[in-house]
């Protein structure tokens, strides 16, 4: 008896002292502290990101955390399995509410004819830049996309077009006149373009501009904030326009508190083409009669397994939904997942993030329509392809257009050669592998990543230091001399060769770079030489396999006897950058080209002394000192680590170029605009370099004037050797051109290009 009573202590004991686990971000190392306080009941679980806390909870590593609104739709569309909302986080001045926010539509009281009643009037919108309601680019465009169909685009041409261009294209059409402030484009030259060609989309603005409303001779009245984007559209309203569209409590505040004389001229236009008549009753009414969009609020999510735990819990850790304070461990709990005193939690019937959802905002990726086809982004792996989805959907959602589907492929060359068949549209690209893409693959960039000063690409050579003291001073001494290339048409091969010309060591007439390296050296490892899909000269008659001749099988490492292998990869000794060192260190070569992040870390391992090797300069001279930590003038190359590839000219990318800006607009590091939390340069699920490098910080346009001193000595990187080689000058950021292509302007720009290229 004595035992049972013991045992069920142990199980008292142990359920009080239950750790329940909640997800944190790994940058919010504070309150993980404070919630390590004694008696608490919950422990952190460190995650890049709230998508990556929903992957956690399906999995049942982590028990609970809190999601966005926007996040919480996104985890309707990814239809997670075993998680559960458990409870909302509403406003304290609506908690009685079910929403969030409503959008409505406000028209003249003698509107008739429904949604398509509105073509040809004049459109008054709070502005694709508002940001007090922390609106989505598909709330925002709400009643464009209901009553212009701005998403169908019939009988359009789409080729060459962005997904801005057939969205204002059609909103011309359809409205006579507007105000419609904000960026059109997350392109400035697009978004500068596009204002230019559909102007009349910014008559209403002051000055004709898309800047804002003019203000100069609105009455101000108390409670009443005259610089709010939705009360400059209502004022819009009344004064010249025929629509507006708005936030229900900004409609409140402009006809009660300081248009009410205008209260019963005005009604809402419902989604299914009724009238709503305003008066003072219904504007008194907390929620709306009808709305255009009706937006969930953000929620607390829980594994399916501990849902109905956590679900009492909280009633225990925040009593009425309320931060309890007093430095206690809920207090800090409370401030990370709910965030202060506007807001309370409430209890929900448990139920999926999807079921919660769709009551309120319904939403089906694969039933919508679109002006374009779905972009296909190639990935690489399993991992690679799961964070793809998490974008496309969270892309979505936003109502960021093209949509995005995922494509998986084996390997990177099989992405190059199927973005160059037409079976799939992009993929972000290392670098190393810049020239095989434009020259092999005849792929084009659209973006150029952006790199820390610390973690762009850094090309150097390096000989050998008896050899730097005996006869090699100059790239002219490596003439039939022994050379390491981590992989055959790489970074560190291109760079050499563009050293080669500007040395004149190498003929720039030459246009066959397995000729014109492999007769200017006696024997090389260059791995992939020989093999087809590293073909850089089409029409190339030399023996590549010469450029093989110092390599190695991994297979005769510990045998005298060197067994010859061309290979790219681990299976050839000196394959990569670790590699390339290696065969450095072989008795039978003279130099090595080789990027030099972690150069020092990877000769260490190798355990070979950097000070046996000495850096032989892009000036053609050796540094002034051996070792492997040389400045940025002597490096063979400076540039960024990755691109975004499309085949070259296709009529897909300039909207692929525009989408990215958005992209990376929403999903950058851009904290402010983070409806969703994904952030597309960071580790996904604990895993580093999926789709992009963690190396980015953002991109560019591949352009010689780019701001990025890395992005801009990339493209001349290549234009060094375009004339010898043909390969793809980097397509033109879309904004003027980006016309219809019939128009005689993009006619003329078109062949302009062909000419240039080919």
């Amino acid at each position: 008896m004595a035992y049972k009573e013991l045992f069920l202590c142990l199980l008292v004991v142990t359920y009080v002292n239950a750790q329940y686990k909640v997800c944190v971000l790994r940058s919010d190392t504070s309150t993980c502290q404070n919630l390590d306080k004694d008696g608490s009941e919950v422990e952190c679980v460190g995650v890049e990101t709230r998508l990556d806390c929903a992957i956690k909870l399906a999995r049942g590593e982590a028990n609970f955390g809190a999601f966005s609104e926007e996040e919480l739709l996104v985890l309707g569309q990814m239809q997670l399995p075993d998680v559960q909302v458990v409870a909302t986080i509403r406003s304290t001045e609506k908690q009685d509410v079910q929403y969030a926010f409503e959008a409505v539509t406000v028209v003249p009281n003698n509107h008739s004819g429904g949604l398509e009643g509105l073509r040809g009037g004049r459109y008054c919108h709070p502005g694709l830049d508002s940001p007090d309601l922390r609106w989505s680019p598909r709330v925002l465009k709400a009643l464009e996309l209901s009553a212009a169909r701005s998403d169908r685009c019939p009988g359009a041409t789409t080729d060459f077009k962005t997904a801005e261009e057939l969205e204002v294209e059609e909103l011309s059409k359809f409205f006579s006149a507007a105000c419609r402030p904000g960026p059109w484009s997350y392109n400035t030259t697009v978004d500068a373009d596009l204002k230019s060609r559909y102007s009349s989309l910014c008559s209403m603005c002051e000055d004709g501009r898309c800047t804002g409303y003019s203000t100069a001779s609105v009455v101000n009245v108390a409670g009443v904030n005259n610089n709010n984007r939705h009360i400059q559209a209502l004022d819009c309203l009344v004064t010249n326009g025929t629509v507006a569209f708005a936030a229900w409590q900004h409609v409140q505040e402009f006809f009660l508190k300081r248009n009410p004389q205008h209260v019963d001229a005005y009604s809402l236009l419902c989604p299914n083409g009724s009238l709503q008549p305003l008066s003072i009753d219904v504007l008194g009414q907390v929620v709306s009669p009808c709305a255009t969009v009706r937006q969930p609020w953000r929620a607390i999510v829980a594994s399916s397994l501990t849902a109905s735990e956590i679900n009492s819990k909280l009633n225990i850790w925040w009593t009425d939904g309320t931060d309890p304070g007093s430095g206690s461990w809920q207090s800090a709990l409370y401030q990370s997942l709910v965030g202060g005193s506007n807001f309370r939690v409430v209890g929900e019937s448990l139920t999926t993030p999807l079921n919660y959802s769709s009551q309120i905002r319904p939403l089906d990726i694969a039933t919508s329509a679109a002006c374009l086809t779905p972009r296909r982004w190639c990935t690489i792996s399993a991992l690679e392809t799961t964070k793809c989805q998490w974008t496309a959907a969270a892309a979505y959602t936003l109502g960021i257009q093209p949509t995005i589907s995922c494509e998986r492929r084996n390997g990177v060359f099989d992405c190059l050669n199927d973005i160059k068949e037409g079976k799939a549209d992009f993929s972000s690209v290392d670098s190393h592998y810049g020239f095989l893409a434009r020259q092999h693959y005849r792929l084009s960039p659209v973006k150029l990543v952006q790199n820390t000063r610390t973690s762009a690409s850094r090309v150097a050579a390096f000989v050998k230091e008896t050899s730097a003291q005996a006869n090699i001073t100059r790239f002219e001494n490596l003439r039939d001399k022994v050379a390491c290339f981590p992989e055959f048409g790489g970074i560190a091969y291109v760079s050499f060769v563009r050293a080669a010309h500007e040395r004149q060591v190498v003929s720039p007439s030459e246009c066959d770079y397995a000729r014109a390296v492999g007769e200017f050296f006696s024997g090389a490892c260059a791995p992939g030489a020989t093999d087809a899909a590293h073909t850089v000269y089409e029409d190339s008659s030399f023996n590549a396999s010469s450029l093989c001749s110092a390599c190695r099988s991994s297979s005769s490492a510990n045998s005298s006897i060197s067994e010859y292998t061309c290979a790219w990869d681990n299976t050839n000794l000196y394959f990569g950058n670790n590699g390339s060192l290696l065969c450095l260190a072989d008795p039978a070569t003279d130099v090595v080209f080789v990027e030099t992040e972690n150069i020092a870390a990877q000769l260490s391992a190798l355990q070979l002394n950097p000070n046996n090797y000495r850096a032989l300069c892009r000036n053609n001279t050796l540094a002034a000192s051996t070792g492997v930590n040389i400045d940025d003038g002597c490096l063979l190359a400076y540039v960024v680590d990755a691109e975004v590839l499309t085949r070259r000219n296709d009529p897909v990318a300039n909207s692929v170029n525009t989408l990215f800006d958005t992209l990376d607009k929403f999903f950058g590091y851009n904290p402010n605009t983070q409806l969703i939390n994904l952030r597309l340069y960071s580790p996904f699920d604990s895993t580093s370099d999926l789709l992009f490098k963690d190396t980015t910080i953002g991109i560019t346009e591949p352009s010689s004037t780019a701001n990025h001193e890395p992005a801009r000595n990339y493209i001349e990187l290549f234009r060094h050797l375009e004339s010898c080689t043909g390969a793809a000058t980097p397509l033109p950021a879309p904004g003027l051109a980006v016309r219809t292509v019939f128009s005689i302007v993009t006619l003329l720009i078109s062949l302009f290009m062909s000419r240039a290229i080919f």
